[in-house]
């Protein structure tokens, strides 16, 4: 199919993919100036007879039809075009550029908590505009989420409806069926399995994920109860039982004992997802400590350039330096996410290193004044390094430390003033608007998470992120 031209408009470039239910290509349209790229999937009934095919062609149309209202949503692909060519069936859509939520979580550490509920928050949101279109995804899974290279929001794609086309067949009597059950072994719950799908199939597939990522375990791993039929997972996981019992409603066997609504599910997920901070989290680039805040922390500046001063010795009771091939294995990830440009990844991995340096229990949201005081100098030291050296002083703490100095703030104003924390938040893009009040703080999934933020954006250290650059400053960046 590469460099193939469909109907005298889109040239296929290379195959993005290929499943049981078609194939997916990337294309250039040559009709536009720009030669604008898109996702070209294919699609061909199995069954090739006539009788078929006219079928399918009318099952096609509708269902390219829903899939154009769906796109116009801004976490769907846009739908751009459908045709039929050679007895194949296209749809041309919004390319996306990113990676899907597979390879984002099976490259990282197991998620916490916080940030799975979080995760199937992002998700549910963007389902609930699907389910309000009457549409039921019908194969939603990690690899068929995108993480978008641009804004760092998740993307639904793949819809299963319209592969009904693949296993399409006609009967003696001239009634159409199909042969295949839409969705993916594992996150297909039994009823859709039956080709019934439902809402709340949607729902199944959705706690899968949050399975998945809780455990770090594929969702052909868990066994099943011999005698309900229920999955047991919780045997993998420290879970508490709040979210352990949300999770079973959402993946119960019995599709009328499920959630049978996206809002009821919010509903229950909300009252565990600790609430986003005022102070929300940040991220923070790295590079030269000047003038007011160099001489406050006793940095010595060269040529403009402040050269950094390590301390060799640890007062006693602070906690030692990161050990170990887990905090080394951390220290690696987050150098070759932040080198990659993968800043959302990077901001994650720090906020894990941190935890793990601190020997915390993983609650990502609030750091202790006591913890704060207790960080490991050299520790900090190199997460600041690696984050200025990559980002080529965009983000870290020492950039962080000269927003602030830019600001004509001191360190202890910006710890006690709060209209100084809205002049750093503003200048770093964390907040819009004016010091004058707390409108506009961003929420974690607006912020850019790209070289282009505001210097200082990147670095989100939880609630509590003055404590934690305080205690940067104090380690003599």
């Amino acid at each position: 199919m590469t460099n193939k031209i469909l109907i005298n408009r889109y040239q296929i470039i290379s195959e993005l993919g290929k499943g049981s239910f078609g194939t997916t290509y990337l294309a250039v349209d040559l009709d536009s100036p720009n030669h604008l790229q898109y996702v070209v999937k294919q699609l061909a009934p199995s069954d090739p007879r006539p009788k078929v095919f006219q079928v399918a062609k009318k099952l096609f149309e509708k269902e390219a039809k829903a899939l154009q209202n769906l796109g116009k949503h801004n976490q769907i692909p846009k739908f751009f075009d459908y045709f039929e060519e050679g007895g194949q069936f296209y749809i041309v859509q919004e390319f996306i550029e990113g990676n899907d939520l597979g390879k984002e979580i099976y490259s990282q550490s197991i998620l916490t908590e916080n940030e799975t509920v979080q995760l199937l928050i992002e998700i549910l949101e963007v389902l609930k505009y699907v389910h309000q279109q009457n549409v039921i995804h019908r194969d939603l899974k990690l690899q068929n989420i995108m993480r978008r290279k641009s804004d760092g929001k998740i993307v639904l794609i793949d819809f299963g409806a319209v592969k009904e086309i693949k296993g399409l067949t006609v009967t003696s009597s001239g009634h159409a069926t199909t042969t295949i059950a839409v969705g993916t072994t594992g996150y297909m719950p039994s009823e859709q399995a039956a080709g019934k799908p439902k809402f709340c199939s949607d729902i199944y597939a959705v706690g899968m994920i949050g399975i998945e990522v809780l455990t770090g375990m594929r969702v052909n791993q868990f066994s099943e109860n011999p005698s309900t039929g229920e999955l047991i997972w919780k045997n993998q996981v420290n879970v508490s039982n709040n979210l352990g019992l949300v999770l079973d409603k959402m993946v119960t066997e019995y599709w009328k004992n499920r959630y049978q609504t996206v809002d009821e599910v919010m509903g229950e997920l909300r009252k565990i997802v600790k609430p986003t901070p005022s102070k929300k989290r940040l991220l923070i680039p790295s590079r030269i400590v000047t003038s007011r805040i160099a001489a406050a922390l006793g940095i010595v500046a060269v040529g403009g350039i402040a050269s950094v001063i390590f301390a060799s010795m640890l007062s006693k009771g602070v906690i030692e330096a990161g050990e170990g091939q887990d905090v080394e294995a951390m220290y690696n990830s987050l150098d070759a996410l932040a080198e990659a440009g993968q800043w959302r990844n990077a901001d994650r991995q720090n906020w894990q290193l941190i935890n793990q340096i601190g020997d915390r229990d993983g609650d990502y949201s609030y750091i202790s004044v006591s913890e704060a005081k207790q960080f490991s100098c050299p520790d900090l030291q190199r997460i600041n390094k690696i984050w200025t050296q990559r980002s080529n002083g965009k983000f870290g703490y020492t950039a962080q430390l000269q927003v602030i100095d830019g600001n004509g703030d001191t360190l202890e104003a910006f710890r006690d003033n709060v209209q100084a924390w809205r002049r750093f938040a503003i200048a770093v893009g964390w907040k819009t608007g004016t010091d004058k009040d707390d409108d506009g703080y961003l929420s974690d999934n607006e912020l850019q998470f790209t070289i282009d933020a505001p210097k200082g954006h990147l670095g989100t250290d939880g609630e509590n992120f003055d404590l934690i650059i305080t205690r940067a400053a104090n380690c003599e960046l």
